[in-house]
């Protein structure tokens, strides 16, 4: 998990240079996982990636060069995927904000695949192909009722990813003339380490849709289970095995027939090659508690915030001295900014750097960087044996007007 310690020598160097917080991403590692997992799917498994877990360039090209789409839910991401050289044949846009004005810009950018999103969407889309003289292919994200507990992406709450699948039978065929239905998307859980969990989950998509799929005459060329893939946020758990997760797609296809299967992986393929660093800047006692504050917190890396589940953390520096808790906060002004509690080398002080592994996936673009007006952070990068800085520390200078 600790996929820095090998280059403990050169950070060190980048430590003393930037003197601020920076994410460390191990490009070496994140290619070598895709190659497992790559060497092992099926040919009638399509593996697209999730962007919004980490759109740095330098991870988009590691993706492109091996042959995955890449799945934009912004018209962000989109440039941003395009501009890393990625090909329009390429990318499906997901997202459950699509104006008639993003329409027209998927089209205009040859995007070939869209999930919809609702009924509006189709007729919107079905609109913008008309008067482009376009047929992009489609996919109907249905949300399904369920009482499997709560999630990110909603779970068994009520949120704005498609619409049930008794709605879509009201959809209006008269007026999609210029689409092409493939299948149909269903993904609202995340994070999930139990294949027994993703089996009784993915079951329950196959039937919902393969009784959806007579009703409204679409067949099920592709079904589209989404990401949802965990990893453990822990030094002690492991990481599921993409052999074992093919295998159960193998069993999904037997049972329910699709010609293809599709995942949008983001966490499960990304977390692991990131790490984010930041500075020991104060240690104190507060009621029986030890306190660390540090030099970055929720504007750097929010997830802590946002899911009460903090990111792996550990001493940078060497250290034999036995382990005591710490509290770890950020600098901003608000109880919230809590990195966690950890057990920690006891002779740790101001000035050390501590590492969170895992932040490859869900870091900074999901945090809120600007309150405050601290620092932004640095993202450094390794790859084929070069230690490169793409983007430097930027000051509150650099924005604030």
């Amino acid at each position: 998990m600790k996929t820095w310690s090998e280059q403990r020598d050169k950070l060190t160097k980048v430590m003393s240079r930037l003197d601020s917080s920076f994410y460390f991403y191990n490009l070496d590692h994140l290619k070598s996982h895709l190659q497992s997992i790559a060497g092992v799917i099926d040919e009638d498994v399509k593996l697209w990636y999730a962007c919004k877990a980490n759109p740095y360039s330098g991870i988009l090209k590691i993706f492109r060069n091996l042959g995955f789409g890449i799945d934009v839910a912004s018209k962000g991401e989109l440039d941003q995927v395009i501009s890393s050289g990625v090909t329009a044949d390429h990318v499906i846009a997901t997202g459950p904000s699509k104006s008639k004005k993003y329409f027209k810009e998927l089209l205009e950018n040859e995007v070939e695949v869209i999930v919809l999103e609702s009924l509006n969407q189709a007729y919107w889309l079905d609109e913008a192909a008309a008067s482009m003289n376009k047929r992009p292919q489609v996919l109907l994200r249905v949300q399904l009722a369920w009482e499997g507990g709560s999630s990110v992406l909603g779970g068994d709450a009520i949120t704005p990813f498609g619409i049930e699948d008794t709605s879509w039978l009201e959809l209006d065929r008269n007026r999609t003339n210029h689409l092409d239905f493939i299948g149909f998307h269903v993904f609202q859980w995340g994070n999930l380490m139990e294949l027994d969990r993703l089996k009784t989950i993915w079951w329950h998509i196959g039937k919902t849709l393969s009784e959806l799929s007579k009703k409204l005459n679409i067949p099920l060329n592709v079904v589209d289970l989404g990401g949802g893939l965990g990893v453990p946020y822990d030094f002690h758990g492991s990481m599921l095995e993409f052999n074992q997760v093919n295998e159960l797609l193998r069993e999904f296809k037997a049972e329910f027939k699709p010609q293809k299967i599709w995942m949008e992986l983001g966490r499960y393929t990304v977390a692991g090659c990131g790490t984010y660093f930041t500075q020991v800047i104060d240690r104190k006692s507060v009621r029986g508690k030890e306190i660390l504050v540090t030099d970055g917190g929720i504007n750097h890396i929010a997830r802590p915030a946002l899911t009460g589940q903090p990111f792996p953390c550990s001493l940078f520096r060497q250290s034999s001295a036995i382990e005591s808790a710490f509290q770890v906060h950020g600098p901003l002004c608000t109880a919230l900014d809590v990195l966690g509690s950890f057990e920690l080398p006891n002779d740790i002080a101001p000035g050390d750097w501590l590492a969170f592994s895992m932040a490859g996936a869900y870091g900074f673009t999901e945090a809120m960087p600007f309150f405050l007006c601290h620092n932004l952070p640095a993202e450094v990068t390794y790859y084929n044996g070069d230690l490169m800085t793409p983007r430097p520390v930027r000051s509150s200078a650099d924005w604030l007007v």
